[in-house]
């Protein structure tokens, strides 16, 4: 009879293996986050609140009849009536003014107030152009239907 030593081979097991790789790729994700920064994110969260703040802008100047301004900042936004009404838009959920201040992105817009009548149409009539970092709302004219 032949007999074979069977001989131990040194080498990492399937288990160390795994444990390895979802360690470095955890430290890579947590790297690449600090890297590349959250701006993007910050950009588009900012630009779909405010595309929703003129939407809803433009709703509750038809359902109230009022007219409504948005007044833009580099980092706010406010709603407030116009005359003949006065005062601010308030959310629909409670009784806070519907505006944000300290947005965490900054907003560059071709007007600083777009007013909407109690038809919906959009002042100044050219309507524009928000731009939000690499994001874009436009405002088209007349109509003033906010759109990415």
């Amino acid at each position: 009879m032949i007999h074979k030593q069977l001989t131990r081979i040194n080498g990492f097991t399937l288990i160390e293996l795994i444990t390895v790789i979802i360690i470095i790729a955890v430290i890579g994700i947590v790297g690449a986050s600090k890297f590349f920064g959250h701006t993007a994110f910050k950009e588009a969260q900012v630009q779909q609140e405010l595309l929703s703040a003129l939407r809803y802008a433009q709703k509750i100047t038809i359902a109230s009849q009022c007219p409504v301004n948005v007044i833009l900042s580099a980092s706010s936004y406010h709603l407030n009536y116009a005359l003949p009404c006065s005062g601010s838009v308030k959310y629909p959920a409670g009784q806070n003014s519907f505006s944000e201040t300290n947005l965490p992105a900054t907003i560059n817009s071709s007007s600083s107030t777009f007013s909407f009548d109690a038809s919906g149409n959009i002042s100044p009539s050219t309507g524009g152009t928000i731009t939000i970092g690499n994001f874009n709302i436009t405002l088209e004219p007349v109509s003033g239907f906010a759109h990415e």
